[in-house]
């Protein structure tokens, strides 16, 4: 009795595909069916605790080879893309993502149920999605778009505690 289970326990310790398939036929070879349960059990533990090495193995170079690739992208592209992408990160995935960025207004129009659609000057269009009140618009004043909690942005202007929540359209 305990010698079958010691030597099904060797051999699933040997591992391999071939004295797995060996501790599969000692396993079914076995009479008491508690012995055979603890046999096929210790089986699984292994090949388990393989799939789980193989995973950690397979996530390490992964995350490596995302690291690298996000590198070469920043060196490629440099801040200027930064700038471009600011407001898309949740649609295009690219790291090094900016706080906060100061904007120039090339355009504003308030549309429908008296929220704002900015045109910046670089060509980005952001709409407001909350019911805000009222905006005080500066032409001297500076400007910015930040970054909020949950993939939210604010638009806001220098030196005023106001500011509203935008949404970026293109």
């Amino acid at each position: 009795m305990y010698k079958t289970l010691l030597g099904a326990t060797l051999l699933i310790i040997a591992g391999g595909a071939g004295a797995q398939q060996e501790t599969l036929k000692q396993c079914a070879e076995i009479e008491d069916s508690l012995e055979r349960l603890v046999c096929y059990d210790n089986i699984a533990k292994q090949q388990r605790g393989q799939s789980q090495q193989m995973k950690r193995k397979a996530k390490g170079k992964m995350s490596a080879e995302k690291q690298r690739q996000a590198q070469q992208s920043t060196q490629r592209h440099g801040n200027a893309s930064l700038e471009q992408s600011f407001g898309m990160e949740h649609k295009d995935r690219e790291e090094g993502q900016l706080d906060k960025v100061e904007i120039e207004v090339a355009a504003k129009e308030q549309g429908p149920y008296d929220k704002w659609r900015i045109t910046l000057v670089n060509g980005q269009l952001w709409k407001q999605t909350d019911s805000g009140g009222y905006f005080s618009w500066d032409d001297n004043d500076t400007y910015y778009i930040e970054r909020g909690a949950l993939n939210s942005f604010f638009f806001g202007r220098e030196g005023s505690n106001r500011r509203m929540r935008v949404k970026r359209v293109k």
